[in-house]
C-alpha cells in the first residue's frame, strides 16, 4: 500500500505540473479539440511516467540506484517509510503515522468510489423511467424533471419542455458530445480523481475537461448555421435547470458567461498551436524526476548482461540488507535464525580471495587471523530471515552455493547486483550477484518504488564444462 500511495503522489505531481503549463499556455485558445487531447495526454502520461523504468549507466562512483529526490518527496517518504531503521530486527517497526496515512487515503478513495457509483445509479434510474424515441437518426430519452439536458451512452436525455421549445439547438449541442465520445474522457477523469482525490489540481482538471467539452460543442452548434446571439440567449434561458450528474456533460452546467465569451473570441492563430511543444521538455523532466531508475552495470568482461535483470541498490540500501565493505573487500554476516542449527553465515570477497564463505555453528567463533577474518569477528551479524543462498558472477557462473536450503532448484529468488568498483571495495572491477529468498522482511526493507516481483527468477545453473 505504501508503494501505491507513493505512486499516486508521483502521478499527482506530474498532473499538477501539466495542468499548470496548460493554464499558462493554451487554456484561452480556441483550438478546443487539440486542447482536449492535451488534457487527456496529461492524465495518461501522469499514470504512465511513475511506472517507467530508466536504465542508466553510471559514469562515476557516487551515482546510485536513485537520483536525488525533490525535497517534497523526501518529506512525504519520511511519513511513508522506505525501510525500517534497525538492521538487526527481523520485523519492521510499526509506523503509526504511515498507517494513519493509509487509512485516510483509503477512506477518501472509498468515498469517491461510492459517490461515483451513486451517480451512475441515479442516471440508470432516470434512464429506466424515461420515454425513449428515435428522432432524426438519434436516440432520445424524455425525462419528466426540469434537469439540464445531457448524454448517457448513445442517448440524449432531455425534458419534453426543452425539446419542444429549443429541441434542434440542444440536440445539435448534445450530438457533438456523443460523436466526439466525450463520455470516455469523463470516465477516465473520474477514475483518476478517485485515485488521487487529495490533489486539488485533479479537481480543477476535471472542471477544465468539462468546460472544454462545452466549448467544443458550442462551436459546433454555431458552425452548423444557428445564430450565435440566439444560441447564447438559449444558454441564459436554460441556466435554471438542475445539475447533478458528475458523469455527464450537462447542457448548461459550465459558467454561461465564460462560454459566451469563448464563442465571441477570435479564432487563435495556427502559430499558437506551437505552444504545445513546451510540453515535450516538461514530459522529459517528469520522466527524469519520477520514473524508476535501474543502473546497468558491466560485468567482469566489460559487457552488459542483457539476458538477466538484476536489482541495483544504493549504498544505504545495501547496508540495510547487511552488507559492509572497506578498502579490503566486501563482507556479509547473518545469523540464520530460520535454520534449526542457528548457524551463522559469513561471506567475504577480497583481492586475494575471489569468494569465500564461513559457516559458524551456534557458539562457534572465527578462528582465523587474516584481515577479512578479523573484520568478520568484529562485524555485528544481522538477524534477518533472509540471506544469500547463492552468489554468482554477473554472467551467471556460481561462485558460492548455499542452495541446499531451497525447496527446489526452480524456486524464484531476488538477485541483487553489487559492483565492487562502485563501492571502492578492494581493487576489483567485477560485479557479483547475490541471490536472496524473497521474504516479507526483505520486501519491507526494499524501497517502496521497487517492484521486487519483476526481478524474481531461478538461480542460473552452471553451464556444463566443454
Amino acid at each position: 500500500m505504501d508503494a501505491f500511495i507513493l505512486y499516486t503522489l508521483k502521478s499527482s505531481c506530474c498532473l499538477s505540473a501539466g495542468y499548470l503549463l496548460y493554464i499558462l499556455l493554451i487554456r484561452r485558445k480556441t483550438f478546443h479539440r487539440i486542447k482536449r487531447f492535451v488534457l487527456l495526454a496529461i492524465i495518461l502520461s501522469s499514470l504512465i511516467i511513475p511506472e517507467l523504468t530508466l536504465q542508466i549507466s553510471p559514469g562515476r562512483e557516487d551515482i546510485v540506484f536513485e537520483q536525488q529526490k525533490p525535497a517534497f518527496l523526501s518529506a512525504i517518504q519520511s511519513v511513508i517509510p522506505e525501510k525500517p531503521d534497525s538492521t538487526t530486527l527481523t520485523q519492521a517497526p510499526e509506523n503509526k503515522t504511515g498507517n494513519l496515512v493509509q487509512l485516510i487515503y483509503l477512506a477518501g478513495f472509498t468515498i469517491q468510489i461510492i459517490l461515483l457509483l451513486n451517480a451512475m445509479r441515479r442516471i440508470f434510474i432516470l434512464f429506466r423511467k424515461s420515454d425513449k424515441i428515435k428522432y432524426k437518426g438519434l436516440r432520445l430519452a424524455f425525462i419528466p424533471q426540469n434537469i439540464s439536458p445531457f448524454c448517457f451512452g448513445r442517448y440524449i436525455m432531455i425534458s419534453e419542455k426543452d425539446f419542444q421549445e429549443h429541441g434542434d439547438k440542444i440536440i445539435r449541442h448534445e450530438q457533438t458530445h456523443l460523436n466526439a465520445l466525450h463520455g470516455f474522457d469523463l470516465i477516465i477523469t473520474e477514475i483518476y480523481l478517485a485515485l488521487t482525490w487529495y490533489n486539488p489540481f485533479v479537481w480543477l482538471m476535471r472542471f477544465e475537461i468539462k468546460q472544454n467539452h462545452e466549448f467544443e460543442a458550442d462551436r459546433n452548434v454555431v458552425r452548423t448555421g444557428f445564430e450565435p446571439s440566439d444560441y447564447q440567449l438559449l444558454l441564459v434561458k436554460t441556466a435554471v435547470g438542475e445539475h447533478r450528474f458528475r458523469l455527464a456533460n450537462q447542457f448548461n452546467q459550465i459558467n454561461i458567461k465564460t462560454r459566451i465569451n469563448m464563442m465571441n473570441k477570435r479564432k487563435s492563430s495556427s502559430l499558437a498551436m506551437l505552444r504545445i511543444m513546451f510540453f515535450i521538455p516538461l514530459i522529459a523532466l517528469m520522466v527524469q524526476v519520477f520514473a524508476q531508475k535501474e543502473i546497468i552495470t558491466s560485468g567482469s568482461d566489460g559487457k552488459v548482461n542483457s539476458n538477466r535483470k538484476y536489482l541495483s541498490l544504493n549504498t544505504d540500501q545495501l547496508k540495510s540488507l547487511g552488507f559492509e565493505w572497506t578498502r579490503s573487500g566486501l563482507f556479509y554476516k547473518n545469523n540464520r535464525l530460520d535454520r534449526k542449527d542457528k548457524s551463522t553465515l559469513c561471506l567475504y570477497f577480497t583481492d586475494s580471495t575471489y569468494s569465500a564463505s564461513i559457516i559458524l555453528q551456534k557458539g562457534e567463533k572465527i578462528s582465523g587471523h587474516s584481515l577479512p577474518e578479523k573484520f568478520l569477528k568484529k562485524l555485528k551479524p544481522t538477524n534477518f530471515d533472509f540471506y544469500p543462498v547463492a552468489v554468482t558472477s554477473f554472467n551467471g557462473f556460481r561462485t558460492l552455493d548455499m542452495t541446499a536450503s531451497l525447496n527446489n532448484s526452480s524456486e524464484e529468488l531476488l538477485p541483487v547486483q553489487i559492483n565492487l568498483a562502485e563501492l571502492n571495495a578492494c581493487n576489483r572491477k567485477d560485479t557479483l550477484v547475490f541471490w536472496f529468498r524473497m521474504t516479507e522482511t526483505l520486501r519491507k526493507l526494499l524501497p517502496p518504488e521497487v517492484n521486487a516481483t519483476a526481478f524474481l527468477q531461478p538461480c542460473p545453473e552452471n553451464p556444463p564444462n566443454k
